[in-house]
């Protein structure tokens, strides 16, 4: 499914996405913020031990054990597996809640593999294109710094202005790949064209986005049992906007 295009030009009315956002999150808080905690819960203590598990094997260089390598290698398949389970039920809940159907645990518990896929090949495009970005501005202020070192900054600030453009275009590629059920280079392509004549307004949304994340981590991170449901709330709000309310990836099972 590529044809998937904006119902109307107007831009993104971020107070809007924001209150309705929070009437979803509010319709079923208890299923959320228990999913948020079982699934962020699970992806904790699995990088917790990813962690351990990778000193081990840096403590044991020069006398291999499998053991650690193999509970490494688990830790790390189960930790990108979680956060994949995390954000596509986050985004199954948002969606029920948005559409007027009060989302249960069981509903966020459940494992859907196709989407998990799409989520991870979204992921996946928009880090290797940040990585490119960073790496490219590496690159060019070490040139400079061997030619003329008083512009080698230059490179740098160029690169930070492209990722926080980058970062605001792409705000909706995630409920356009889940919801929208396009594939990762199909959705990266609609939400350039679909935030790029309202670029300040989607910047404004990513801002408020990661408030609420930020604000999670400071208390504590119990926190982020509240904001990252209401987070996915408030960007599915924002998606629905402009592509309607449609479950067109079925993400819902509908």
């Amino acid at each position: 499914m590529s044809n998937l295009a904006p119902r109307h030009q107007n831009p993104l009315a971020i107070r809007s996405a924001v209150e309705r956002g929070w009437a979803a999150f509010a319709c079923s808080p208890w299923a959320l913020m228990g999913f948020t905690l079982i699934g962020g819960g699970i992806n904790l203590l699995s990088q917790l031990l990813y962690r351990h598990q990778s000193k081990l094997v840096i403590s044991l260089l020069g006398r291999p054990d499998p053991l650690p390598i193999a509970l490494a290698g688990f830790a790390w398949i189960l930790y990108v597996i979680t956060g994949l389970w995390l954000v596509v039920g986050l985004m199954r809940g948002a969606l029920l809640a948005l559409n007027q159907q009060r989302p249960r645990l069981g509903d966020l518990l459940r494992v859907d593999g196709r989407a998990m896929l799409r989520c991870f090949g979204m992921l996946v495009l928009i880090l290797a294109v940040l990585a490119l970005i960073v790496r490219l501005a590496q690159a060019s202020s070490w040139l400079l710094t061997l030619i003329q070192p008083v512009l080698a900054p230059l490179p740098l600030l160029a690169g930070l202005a492209a990722v926080i453009y980058f970062s605001a275009d792409q705000i909706l590629s995630l409920p356009l790949t889940l919801i929208g059920g396009l594939n990762p280079l199909a959705a990266f392509r609609c939400s350039r064209a679909a935030t790029d004549p309202h670029w300040l307004q989607s910047l404004g949304l990513a801002m408020v986005l990661l408030g609420l994340v930020l604000a999670g981590f400071l208390v504590l991170l119990v926190g982020l049992v509240v904001t990252l449901p209401l987070a996915a709330c408030t960007l599915t709000a924002a998606y629905q906007q402009l592509f309607g309310p449609d479950d067109r990836g079925r993400l819902t099972g509908s």
